[in-house]
């Protein structure tokens, strides 16, 4: 009789083409579970207008209460699903991770530990953060950037505003690789110097410009090294999954 697996919960919905991306990327892979075809899990999709119109404003924690209490409900039901282990399929939740995560019923894996990781794996001098704006403008990345002896790049106002124009035209709803010139070209704006800037990948949108990477969270192209995020936290999933015991019911 084959060995039980871990079901992951996964928390999903914003947006939907990200979770669309992890399922996939978790099912492909699912192997490394042992998985014969694709690994346990339940997907609770939350509604992204609902999570969006209930942000919070920087710097004010009761702002951020509602937020907050969604994905706690959220990792709730995940727990009542009997889930071993949980994930958010999106990088900008993260900056709330701490707050969302304190009183979880199951284990968290979370993309900014992932992202660590890789980047004790990859020494770069300098890091530049490519995601949403908020996230560009958070910190959710700068401990495990610090850790690894790098400096984060620092963007302006209208470098982000830039950016967040060139996401939203080519990979928000395309997700394919037509906006990579016009990626390659930012980076390289604001890349100190090619051989020791490391680019983080900081939106699962951004995966798709890359289609010929496969399954390496850290990767060469155009001249400049690249870490992506996404493929990063699937694979920390997935071994959180492989090393979790299945609940007995």
């Amino acid at each position: 009789m084959p060995e039980a697996e871990a079901k992951i919960g996964l928390i999903g919905g914003i947006g939907w083409p990200g979770t669309v991306a992890y399922y996939r990327e978790l099912c492909r892979r699912g192997r490394e579970l042992g998985s014969t075809g694709s690994p346990s899990m339940t997907i609770e999709s939350l509604d992204m207008a609902t999570t969006l119109a209930a942000r919070g404003t920087p710097g004010n924690e009761e702002s951020w209460q509602i937020f907050d209490r969604i994905f706690c409900d959220a990792l709730d039901r995940l727990s009542a699903a009997s889930c071993d282990l949980a994930a958010v399929a999106s990088v900008t939740p993260h900056s709330r991770i701490a707050s969302i995560t304190a009183a979880s019923p199951i284990p968290i894996v979370s993309i900014v530990d992932a992202v660590a990781l890789q980047l004790q794996i990859e020494a770069s001098q300098n890091v530049l953060v490519l995601g949403t704006s908020v996230t560009m403008q958070s910190k959710i990345f700068d401990a495990a950037i610090h850790s690894a002896g790098s400096s984060k790049i620092s963007m302006t106002a209208s470098q982000i505003s830039a950016f967040s124009k060139l996401l939203d035209k080519y990979f928000y709803q395309g997700r394919s690789s037509d906006g990579r010139a016009e990626l390659i070209r930012f980076v390289q704006s604001l890349a100190r110097n090619t051989g020791s800037t490391l680019t983080l990948l900081a939106c699962t949108d951004l995966t798709p410009a890359f289609p010929e990477v496969g399954d390496e969270a850290l990767f060469e192209a155009d001249g400049f090294r690249f870490l992506d995020a996404t493929c990063a936290h699937v694979t920390a999933i997935l071994e959180a999954a492989e090393q979790l015991k299945p609940r007995v019911e």
